[in-house]
């Protein structure tokens, strides 16, 4: 499904994909010009949840992390998860308690646990982190 503030939503299917550069390319089938292409600049590209591949063991997809309450190894609740960030690195995970914002690095060395049944991440927090948050 694309849509954006140009084009009203519609369906669409792809007909091929590819990754280039670290950057993601698809074709989309009756979009057969750069022309045409220029008109969704900017649209977002929405696939319902159930046509999704399932994932590898042990890998997500962002949007099911978000809204996880996330504790450390000892119980202490941390806060909920407000969105995965990515801004050209490792991505970082956003987890808001009341006014407090805390940015986790979203690695293998912090994350101990992820239980999207129980809506439950657990982190190892290293010391001090949350200090470089404020």
């Amino acid at each position: 499904m694309l849509s954006g503030a140009k084009i009203a939503e519609r369906g669409a299917e792809i007909d091929y994909f590819r990754r280039q550069h670290g950057h993601c390319v698809a074709k989309f089938r009756g979009i057969d010009s750069i022309a045409d292409a220029e008109k969704f600049v900017g649209a977002e590209i929405k696939i319902p949840a159930g046509e999704l591949p399932a994932p590898r063991e042990g890998w997500y997809y962002t949007f099911q992390l978000k809204g996880c309450d996330v504790f450390t190894g000892n119980g202490e609740y941390v806060g909920s998860l407000s969105a995965v960030l990515d801004w050209g690195g490792s991505r970082i995970l956003k987890v808001d308690r009341e006014n407090q914002e805390t940015l986790i690095p979203f690695a293998q060395s912090f994350l101990r646990r992820i239980d999207l049944d129980q809506r439950r991440i657990e982190v190892d927090l290293p010391e001090d982190l949350r200090d470089l948050n404020k």
